[in-house]
């Protein structure tokens, strides 16, 4: 939490993108097979995703730790909202998009109707290695049978540079997601820039993954 926190209020937010993500683009239809009514994006942040799903869906809802990063995304996007309480999160609400503050892992799947699709640009690669396998066996609870899930991840060298985002290798979202579905492998790209490669990557992979629920 602590973390996050003090990044978002020290403005440091390289992993933010200042426009939709182009994997989203592409894939979308992937992801979006089913014609569904509602979208879900954990640890949303402040992501141009989330209005760029709306002209694809009736709702989409995201859960967000920090309070700040939630209210520059309505800020910033010119979007009216009300707050309400709900047990122990604050929703976020307007017409088409919905955003819950709080822990992920204590908003229950009763809270919201099932998805039939997921939306994960920077979720898992935000959790550290002992927390991802309690992250997914938590997000698929989210979904529905024969949902899918449109997963992004990063994968370099950890002894290169330290976490987040942190790296999580094709390999072990495999051995995370396998056994609860099945799992392709859409597009590998080498996207090693200046800033990771000041601080030392000499490789960096985005992989972006295809999950349809059992």
């Amino acid at each position: 939490m602590k973390i996050w926190e003090s990044r978002w209020q020290e403005d440091r937010i390289g992993f933010h993108l200042k426009e939709v993500n182009p994997y989203l683009i592409k894939f979308s239809e992937h992801l979006l097979f089913q014609n569904p009514d509602r979208v879900f994006v954990p640890l949303c942040g402040k992501t141009l995703d989330l209005c760029w799903l709306t002209k694809k869906t009736k709702k989409v809802i995201g859960i967000e730790l920090v309070k700040k990063a939630v209210q520059d995304f309505f800020a910033e996007s010119y979007i009216a909202y009300l707050v309400q309480q709900e047990d122990t999160f604050q929703k976020f609400t307007s017409k088409s998009i919905d955003i819950y503050l709080g822990d992920f892992f204590e908003l229950k799947p009763e809270n919201t109707p099932p998805f039939k699709a997921i939306y994960d640009r920077a979720s898992i690669i935000a959790l550290e290695k002992l927390e991802r396998r309690k992250y997914v066996d938590h997000l698929i609870s989210f979904l529905d049978p024969a949902g899918r899930i449109l997963l992004i991840t990063l994968e370099y060298n950890q002894n290169q540079m330290e976490g987040p985002p942190y790296s999580v290798p094709a390999e072990e979202i495999e051995s995370l997601f396998a056994p609860l579905g099945s799992l392709k492998l859409l597009e590998t790209c080498d996207i090693l820039d200046d800033r990771f490669r000041n601080k030392g990557l000499t490789r960096l992979l985005e992989h972006v993954f295809l999950i349809v629920k059992n």
